[in-house]
């Protein structure tokens, strides 16, 4: 590994330590971080190094200790200043290898803030929405920002007086966002990230693919910083555009979303203009109190072009097997298969 990739993945796995370390975490920081360490094992090995360094410092006597904690009442420059000084100057009672006494210095920065963290948290503002089969509903954030959040859907968001964060977790949510160049506003959808300042746009997250339409403004879509495809060339899409990407895989061309196609779903009608198979059951889904499944993953990607009601999702079905080459199943509890026709084919 590169040095400076090296370097890269000690700087995270410091802020990553010195935030578990404030107390201050939130459920969503936590899943984050464990989706950080299973990324990789440099990610796991440089972490564990912190968490070693740290429990060694549980032997600093209690003198040294509250020297530290008194050094950074003031402010952080002033930390950095006197507090690691005198921190420095504590160390030197101790008996350690070269090997340790460098980790020792390494990390006295990290402890110096992990205390300032403590003693002086940032205020952070979250926030946890969810939806159930066939419900809609809209949401205000702290700054303002409003959420349209789809059916059977779940986000959390969270705030600091720098940045605005928001973890699609399953569904589809429609987000306009308050401008802000100040604080910028994201959005984590899986392996797929969002940034923009003040837009407005539409993020559907499926099990197997993530979809990024733009209504106004201009929205820059990356790939998340934990997922393998670190080299992933980010697009930027402004209105009227879109695009889809499968999961951790890369971003499919981008192509054009028509207005009433975006609004549609909010308005309680799903309307499709060649859209893949596998979207359009993925949102049926989410207003369906039964299931819909595909037989085979070839049927993925058959371009639907329908509209419905979102009330009636059942017939939804029916109008699939009237357009593309597929049949419909249903079981004793209404359940859904959608197979190709030429499954039930004799074979020769």
């Amino acid at each position: 590994m590169q040095a400076d990739q090296m370097e890269h993945i000690n700087n995270q796995a410091r802020e990553w330590f010195t935030l578990m370390q404030s107390g201050s975490a939130s459920e969503v920081e936590k899943l984050e971080l464990q989706e950080w360490l299973q990324a990789s094992s440099a990610h796991q090995q440089a972490y564990g190094d912190y968490e070693l360094i740290w429990q060694d410092l549980g032997n600093l006597h209690a003198k040294e200790i509250a020297a530290l904690k008194r050094s950074v009442k003031p402010s952080f420059v002033e930390i950095l200043q006197n507090g690691v000084a005198a921190f420095f100057s504590g160390l030197r009672n101790f008996t350690l290898s070269s090997q340790r006494g460098i980790a020792f210095a390494s990390v006295a920065i990290l402890i110096a803030g992990a205390l300032f963290f403590v003693l002086q948290p940032e205020k952070l503002v979250t926030q946890d929405f969810a939806t159930a089969t066939g419900e809609i509903k809209h949401f205000t954030l702290e700054d303002g920002s409003e959420i349209t959040l789809g059916a059977k859907s779940e986000l959390k968001a969270w705030a600091t007086t720098k940045e605005r964060h928001v973890v699609l977790l399953q569904g589809q949510a429609f987000f306009k966002v308050a401008k802000n160049p100040q604080r910028p506003f994201w959005v984590d959808a899986g392996a797929t990230k969002i940034r923009v300042v003040g837009t407005q746009f539409d993020v559907r997250r499926g099990s197997d693919r993530t979809r990024v339409a733009v209504l106004e403004g201009i929205v820059n879509v990356s790939n998340a910083e934990s997922s393998k495809s670190s080299n992933l060339s980010p697009v930027v899409l402004t209105a009227g555009q879109q695009v889809t990407r499968l999961n951790a895989g890369k971003f499919e061309a981008v192509n054009s979303i028509s207005v009433s196609e975006l609004e549609s779903w909010r308005n309680g009608r799903l309307i499709y203009l060649r859209a893949s198979l596998a979207d359009v059951v993925a949102d049926a889904n989410r207003y369906f109190s039964n299931s819909i499944t595909l037989g085979s993953k070839d049927l993925a990607d058959l371009k639907v072009t329908a509209a419905v009601s979102t009330n009636q999702i059942d017939a939804l079905a029916d109008m699939l097997a009237s357009s593309l080459p597929v049949e419909i199943q249903k079981d004793s509890q209404n359940n859904i298969l959608i197979k190709s026709r030429n499954d039930n084919l004799p074979k020769k």
